[in-house]
């Protein structure tokens, strides 16, 4: 997290969403209705594999987890302490690139994206539940870069940058299928990509239910620096039961999770024997994807790999 913190403060200009709408209030689970939570959580690189970090991750009570900045040395750490909790797992440990998933459900490689102009990656996944298959999309877009009159000048382009990354990360989705984006989009609920997706019928759940609420803070004497910059973008084949943020862990981000729920049938790709959600009381077909090759699995073969698998010193943007 070192971008120079007055530029992206005055980057992040924060927004009481709704234009003045009474927040929603949140709700329980349409009965026979498949339901989710799924988290959103940029650990801090320099804290990935702090003990009260990795703590967090497990009292976050999510079925589908996203990581920014995870390291190589605390994928290790999270692995060994949820492998049992979180039976599906993937990992792109490049410290500030760093990107994890954890999910309850069984979860498919769609493969990384690299970053544009060297910036973090996105990592798209398929997620088999009860109810159909899902798309998820983590990002961790760009943060105000250098300083003095480098600064001014990366903050007078972020817009236009943020607009960018997300309209050629989510072009990767496949249109068939529901849709979550979520993570570190390093800008406030009336940012260009946020705004970009909010266009195009998502809808931004932390705001519904509590407008105003920082995701992000810096140490300070009169604790002002917070700021909205972690988001969870649903399409509208969910709707929203709730959504809000806990204040634990050592990173400087806060994560933030979110309830969904089936709002309209969602698609199967391919049937295998039936799974049972007990909890839900849901029975549905397990999706079965083509698996395609991730960065992990180049290297391994010898191959190019799209973005480089290096840890990081810490002095990389946010």
């Amino acid at each position: 997290m070192s971008a120079t913190l007055w530029g992206f403060v005055a980057a992040s200009v924060m927004c009481l969403t709704g234009c003045g709408e009474r927040p929603l209030t949140p709700r329980e689970p349409t009965p026979g209705v498949f339901h989710f939570k799924i988290a959103t959580y940029n650990v801090f690189d320099q804290k990935a594999a702090d003990p009260k970090t990795v703590d967090a991750i497990g009292q976050l009570d999510a079925d589908i987890i996203a990581l920014q900045e995870v390291t190589p040395v605390a994928e290790p750490v999270i692995r060994a302490r949820y492998k049992e909790r979180y039976p599906n797992m993937l990992f792109y440990p490049s410290g500030s690139a760093g990107l994890g998933f954890l999910s309850t459900y069984p979860i498919t490689d769609r493969g990384l994206t690299p970053g544009i102009n060297g910036w973090h990656p996105a990592w798209h996944v398929w997620v088999s539940t009860p109810a159909g298959a899902l798309e998820v999309l983590v990002v961790h877009l760009r943060a105000p870069q250098g300083r003095g009159v480098e600064n001014l000048q990366s903050i007078a382009a972020i817009a236009d940058d943020h607009r960018t990354e997300i309209a050629t990360y989510s072009g990767k989705n496949t249109g068939e299928m529901p849709v979550v984006v979520l993570g570190d989009f390093n800008e406030g609920v009336d940012g260009a990509a946020v705004e970009y997706l909010e266009a195009r019928g998502f809808q931004n759940a932390l705001p519904l239910y509590r407008p105003g609420q920082f995701t992000w803070r810096h140490k300070s004497v009169g604790g002002q620096f917070t700021q909205t910059i972690d988001h969870i973008l649903f399409d509208g084949h969910m709707a929203s039961l709730n959504a809000y943020v806990k204040t634990i862990g050592a990173s400087d981000h806060l994560p933030v999770i979110a309830h969904l729920e089936v709002a309209k049938p969602w698609k199967q790709l391919a049937s295998s024997p039936l799974i049972r959600d007990t909890e839900r009381g849901v029975q549905a077909p397990v999706v079965v994807f083509e698996v395609l090759p991730t960065g992990l699995d180049l290297a391994a073969q010898g191959k190019p790999v799209p973005y480089p698998y290096a840890e990081t010193d810490g002095s990389a943007e946010r």
